[in-house]
């Protein structure tokens, strides 16, 4: 059974209280009684000193200690107050005994002695003292009884005992009224959380001064603020998507209905309109396949294979690859490789990349236009810097471009793609520890920088054996087909 919050705080409360009161208690009663007790020695000790000076005053006079003792006596006949007068063998020479058993006097090693003796179950605080004179030696027993400083010890722990359970139990009910008026504002937050849902993300949570759960508040703000921003931005990344695949779907299934619309086509016809399913199927599954990777890193279950991957055979590579799509449109496209490099990771999310700053560059890239792609380092890190001769990027809109399905409408033809290539480019770069910047952009061109953190305990030999591990990549991609490469922006 989960115990509230305000009931855990009352019982936290009370149980410091109570230990601070017992301790309190304790340390009142040990302190009571120490002084209690050094009150009343001294009490004893002053009124032996007052008899013997009363003694003294009276040997002065008749040099007779009886009689001395016996005028002493009647000077000091103080209530409640055992004095005796004793000569110097400690015989009893003139006393008031008060109840005190004469026959119980404790014998006196030095000059003087304090102690607590017990007769018939009855305490008795005695003080005794040895007095010299010019007519010889006396001394001086004084006793009362402990049953006073007895009864004011009980009173005391009695008074204890009574006041602190009320003492308790009025501070549980504060603190329980305390604990609930602060609880009042978590619990109407609590009540708005409740009845917020999908439709409602546009609410937030009010009330609550400037404490902790007003800070509480804010932050479950912000964590709507965030939770409202990926609602939004994955209703519109389901609508761009169903947008963008419907365009292929639709294409593919028009050309399939034309061509069966007749039962007699040429063969020429039918080869036209499976080209035509073949090519919008062929841009379906790029994007279904782009979709599906950036899925798998929002959920983080996509898994990184980490090996020495020398960064300017990868360029190289790719660079060879792209060049066939280059020259079609008259583009020059060359490739800078300042020195080799060697990087820890995935070689083929890097060549993906790679590939698709690259395609990118070729399709925004106007015909006799010029590419050029450089491999360099820059401090602790290796860049890729690929620069085209396009018509630019907005400034408002060079960090919209590595938004999903994000096309601009002054550069979107029928050869760009669906708009996932640089959010895809730029998480590679990322779970590499990297960035993926546009660093310029005007009316002369972009630059995109792609930065990984470089190994530098890598050889040249090393990258030369990756190089000719994979030399015939680029025959491979030729071979099967060398417009597929990536959708980009």
């Amino acid at each position: 059974m989960t115990i509230p919050i305000r009931a855990r705080l009352t019982f936290w409360y009370i149980g410091v209280l109570t230990a601070v009161l017992l301790a309190f208690s304790v340390g009142v009663v040990v302190l009571q009684q120490r002084f209690s007790r050094s009150q009343f020695d001294g009490e004893l000790a002053a009124l032996s000193t007052a008899i013997a000076t009363g003694v003294g005053a009276e040997l002065h006079e008749s040099h007779r200690l009886a009689r001395a003792a016996r005028e002493t006596r009647e000077d000091f006949n103080v209530p409640n107050r055992t004095i005796a007068i004793l000569d110097g063998d400690g015989a009893a020479v003139a006393a008031h005994w008060r109840g005190y058993d004469r026959t119980q006097l404790p014998s006196l090693a030095g000059d003087a002695m304090t102690a607590t003796v017990v007769q018939n179950g009855r305490r008795w605080r005695i003080h005794r003292e040895r007095e010299l004179s010019p007519d010889g030696p006396f001394q001086v027993f004084v006793a009362a009884s402990e049953e006073p400083l007895l009864r004011e010890q009980h009173l005391l722990v009695k008074a204890l005992m009574v006041g602190a359970p009320l003492a308790l139990l009025f501070a549980a009910l504060i603190s329980w009224w305390t604990a609930s008026r602060a609880l009042i504002p978590l619990r109407d937050m609590s009540a708005q959380a409740e009845a917020m849902t999908l439709r409602s993300l546009d609410a937030r949570l009010s009330g609550g001064a400037d404490d902790e759960i007003g800070q509480l508040r804010r932050a479950f703000n912000r964590l709507l603020d965030r939770l409202a921003a990926g609602v939004t931005a994955q209703r519109q990344f389901m609508a761009d998507a169903s947008h963008e695949l419907r365009t292929p779907v639709t294409a593919a299934r028009t050309a399939a209905e034309v061509t069966l619309s007749q039962s007699h086509r040429e063969e020429e016809d039918y080869r036209d309109a499976l080209g035509i399913v073949a090519v919008q199927t062929r841009r379906l599954g790029r994007m279904v396949e782009d979709m599906l990777v950036l899925a798998r890193a929002d959920a983080g279950g996509y898994r990184l294979r980490l090996t020495s991957c020398a960064l300017d055979t990868v360029v190289d590579e790719c660079t060879d690859a792209v060049r066939v799509l280059a020259h079609q449109k008259g583009i020059t496209l060359d490739a800078e490789i300042s020195e080799p490099l060697t990087i820890d990771a995935d070689e083929d999310l890097v060549r993906r990349l790679v590939l698709n700053l690259v395609d990118n560059a070729v399709k925004y890239t106007p015909e006799e236009g010029r590419i050029r792609v450089n491999v360099r380092t820059n401090g602790d890190y290796a860049e890729v810097a690929v620069s085209d001769t396009g018509v630019g990027i907005r400034p408002q809109d060079r960090e919209r471009i590595f938004d999903r399905f994000v096309r601009l409408d002054e550069t979107r033809d029928t050869s760009a793609g669906a708009g996932l290539g640089l959010p895809i480019a730029r998480w590679i770069a990322e779970c590499h520890h990297g960035t993926l910047t546009l660093d310029d952009s005007g009316p002369s061109g972009s630059t995109f920088v792609a930065r990984f953190p470089v190994t530098r305990d890598r050889t040249a030999n090393a990258t030369e054996q990756h190089r000719r591990a994979a030399s015939t990549y680029d025959a491979r991609v030729t071979a099967s087909n060398p417009t597929v490469i990536s959708d980009t922006v």
